[in-house]
């Protein structure tokens, strides 16, 4: 098991990183008749899209800080 220390400025990079910009659409919005009139196949889709970005950026930016992220 290795530990990965990382500094105030590295975590705040990575919330920098993953600001998700998704939720600034307003068919995000959890209230928004736009959003709850798509079918659900399609928010699915769209919200897998986000979830995939996320993993991706988390990813890359341990893989950064020197953890082995490989499966």
């Amino acid at each position: 098991m290795k530990a990965i220390i990382i500094q105030d400025s590295d975590a705040a990079n990575l919330l920098d990183l993953l600001k998700l910009e998704k939720f600034d659409d307003p068919q995000m919005w959890e209230h928004n008749e736009i959003w709850h009139s798509q079918p659900e196949p399609v928010r699915k889709a769209m919200l897998d899209r986000m979830h995939r970005k996320f993993h991706y950026i988390v990813c890359r930016w341990l893989q950064e800080q020197g953890a082995s992220v490989v499966r």
